[in-house]
């Protein structure tokens, strides 16, 4: 397992590297913790490094704190907390795009199932920029935030047809646009819910692409 792991990573590496030029991305662990597994990505410049890093870590940072945090909650402990990533490169408009998607989880003794989730962060590779639904709405689609809006409720109500998942009575319309997006290598764009965002927990991590 530990082999197949090691390959399938040194296959991702090489295929975001071939992609984006001079960048590439290799693992680090959250202060010596081997299970919270994160990217480092080099871009060839250190000020863009330096920029998306930053970004990747405070966002290990939250997660680690709320593993923590739930547990002083519930007077408990946090175990088995864990992370992995998963990572698509593409290019829109002369922009190089880089999407990485972090899949976390942890559990808190003596609650009924552990926690899950993910969050996605998307730079522009040329800048260290997160890029945010601005970009979608403003600049990189030019679709208006309500029409946004509506594609992903289209999009939402079809994936949970099709999967049999019900959603929340008040799941619907959205109360604000989804900011948990990624693109992936065909530049799709796909929105993330995560447990009891918009149904239950046995419904899991909704991915809906639009």
């Amino acid at each position: 397992m530990q082999k197949i792991f090691f390959a399938a990573l040194f296959a991702l590496i090489v295929s975001v590297q071939n992609f984006c030029g001079a960048a590439t991305i290799q693992d680090d662990c959250y202060h010596g913790q081997e299970k919270v597994v994160y990217p480092v990505v080099h871009t060839g410049d250190a000020e863009i490094d330096k920029k998306i890093n930053k970004e990747i870590l405070l966002e290990v940072d939250r997660f680690v704190t709320m593993a923590h945090n739930d547990a002083m909650h519930n007077r408990s402990r946090a175990k088995d907390i864990r992370m992995s990533y998963d990572v698509a490169c593409n290019e829109a408009g002369g922009t190089v795009i880089l999407s990485i998607i972090l899949n976390k989880s942890y559990y808190v003794e003596h609650m009924a199932h552990p926690w899950s989730g993910k969050s996605a962060l998307n730079f522009n590779t040329a800048s260290g920029e997160l890029m945010g639904m601005d970009y979608l709405t403003e600049v990189g689609e030019g679709v208006s935030p309500d029409e946004f809006k509506s594609r992903i409720e289209k999009s939402l109500v079809d994936y949970c047809r099709s999967e049999g998942i019900f959603l929340f009575e008040n799941a619907l319309p959205l109360k604000k646009l989804p900011e948990n997006f990624y693109w992936d290598e065909n530049l799709n764009i796909h929105f993330i819910f995560n447990h009891y965002e918009v149904a239950p927990y046995a419904a899991g991590i909704i991915d809906v692409k639009i």
